[in-house]
C-alpha cells in the first residue's frame, strides 16, 4: 500500500480528512530522521520544495546528512596521504 494511502486512512481514523501542513511536516521529519525516506521524498511528503525542507531542517537543528566518526577518520587519512604525496614531488 502506498504511503500516501496509508497516511490518508490513518488521518481519517482520527477525524482528519486531509493532513494539514503541520501533520505532513511532522510525519516527514519523523520518517527522514529515522532514515526511512530520503530528504527528497521527505520534502515531497511535506509538500515542500527541497530548499524549503532543508530550511525547515536547519531551523529545527536537524542534520541534513550524517557525518560519522568513520567518515572523519577516512577523510583525515586521505588528507594525510595526499599531503605526503604532494611533498614527494
Amino acid at each position: 500500500m502506498k504511503l500516501e494511502t496509508t497516511l490518508s486512512k490513518s488521518l481519517r481514523a482520527v477525524g482528519l480528512t486531509e493532513p494539514d501542513n503541520v501533520v505532513r511536516e511532522s510525519i516527514s521529519l519523523f520518517l527522514f530522521q529515522k532514515k526511512l525516506v530520503s530528504i527528497d521524498k521527505a520534502a515531497e511528503l511535506a509538500n515542500m520544495s527541497l530548499a524549503q525542507f532543508m530550511e525547515l531542517l536547519q531551523s529545527l537543528k536537524i542534520p541534513q546528512a550524517e557525518y560519522t566518526q568513520d567518515d572523519l577518520l577516512t577523510d583525515l587519512a586521505t588528507i594525510k596521504r595526499l599531503r605526503r604525496g604532494k611533498h614527494k614531488n
